[in-house]
Formats: structure tokens, C-alpha cells, sequence
């Protein structure tokens, strides 16, 4: 699944197999995966913020709240 490091970087999802591949697609998907305003807020129904990208372009994410 996702790799997690606790060391700083809680709720980073970083996908690197199938099912987090298909997890991030579909958060992205459905609205629920974007990048934070100027103001540092999500849009509404965003739980989880886009802080990156992987070497192959998937979005790395980091869990903001909770629906």
C-alpha cells in the first residue's frame, strides 16, 4: 500500500503499488484529492491536499481532514 513516514511526514501517501495507485486515482477522481488555495485552505469536499508528484507524474497526498 501507500508508504507512510512517521518521522515528520504524517498522513503522506505516496503510491507505489496497485492499490495506492487506484486509491490516489480515485480521490483525484472524485474531488477529494486537490491543491490548497493561496490561503492555505482546501476547496469544499477536499480532504486530502496535492503536495507533489511521483517520478512517474501521480499526485503525492497528505490527509488535511476528515469527511
Amino acid at each position: 500500500m501507500a508508504r507512510k513516514n512517521r518521522k515528520g511526514d504524517d498522513d503522506l501517501i505516496v503510491p507505489k503499488d496497485t492499490t495506492s495507485v487506484s486509491f490516489v486515482q480515485g480521490l483525484v477522481a472524485r474531488g477529494q484529492a486537490a491543491h490548497a488555495n493561496k490561503d492555505g485552505s482546501l476547496p469544499p469536499g477536499a480532504t486530502h491536499e496535492i503536495v507533489g508528484k511521483t517520478e512517474t507524474g501521480l499526485p503525492i497526498l497528505r490527509r488535511r481532514r476528515f469527511a
